[in-house]
């Protein structure tokens, strides 16, 4: 068949098929610019990596910064080298961007760190933050394992905040005796909080499990026999 031939057919279709040319050049356009994308998240993730090798604990830090701003789910994995900087800054930063990305990942890393000597009060309040952010239920045993240790007030109310915001089933009793005989009543309140929090978890979950039956398995009354 010759060019003419080809381009005459060509012409032909999107004559009869109204939209097809626009269609095909669309979906042209939106695959290139899914591959920039990546191309550009990809060089992006890079150079953020790279200045996680830098000597200055300043340029880690913006390297942590920016791998967290990223949202992509292949920086998760430097952040958690990132805790074992040498700089507690760049710590505490790769611990504010876990938790801002919710990687659930990293719950069981940041758990070792939470119990680690060498760990400051006030990290150990960052990653209890982190953690009531990434809401993963396997934090909160440990939580409340850290909670029969000796710990400053505001650690203690950071893991009572922690355990309300991961709703966990399993903390309710604990926070009762807190709210009821905790000596602190800023901590007595934080615990009230959590379980009032707790309870609106648990509600929000019954009603996502009703959903499926409401929706599905009950009968529609327009399709009832008469």
């Amino acid at each position: 068949m010759g060019r003419a031939a080809v381009l005459c057919g060509a012409a032909l279709f999107a004559a009869l098929v109204p939209g097809a040319a626009a269609a095909q050049t669309a979906g042209t356009a939106e695959a290139a610019r899914q591959r920039y994308e990546q191309r550009a998240k990809g060089t992006n993730l890079d150079d953020s990596v790279r200045k996680l090798a830098s000597a200055d604990p300043v340029e880690r830090i913006k390297g942590v910064r920016a791998l967290g701003e990223s949202n992509d789910g292949a920086a998760i994995e430097y952040l958690v080298q990132a805790l074992g900087d040498s700089d507690v800054r760049v710590k505490a930063k790769a611990v504010e961007m876990l938790g801002r990305m919710r990687a659930s990942e990293a719950t069981q890393v940041l758990v070792q760190h939470l119990f680690l000597v060498t760990t400051e009060e006030k990290l150990k309040q960052r990653i209890l933050a982190a953690l009531g952010e990434i809401a993963d239920p396997a934090a909160a045993p440990a939580i409340l394992d850290l909670l029969e240790r000796d710990l400053d007030k505001a650690t203690r109310g950071t893991a009572i905040f922690a355990l309300g915001e991961i709703g966990a089933g399993e903390a309710v009793e604990p926070l009762r005796r807190m709210a009821q005989d905790e000596p602190t009543p800023t901590l007595r309140r934080l615990a009230g909080e959590a379980l009032a929090k707790i309870a609106m978890h648990e509600q929000s979950r019954a009603r996502e499990a009703a959903a499926p039956v409401d929706t599905f398995l009950r009968p529609n009354p327009e399709e009832q026999p008469q």
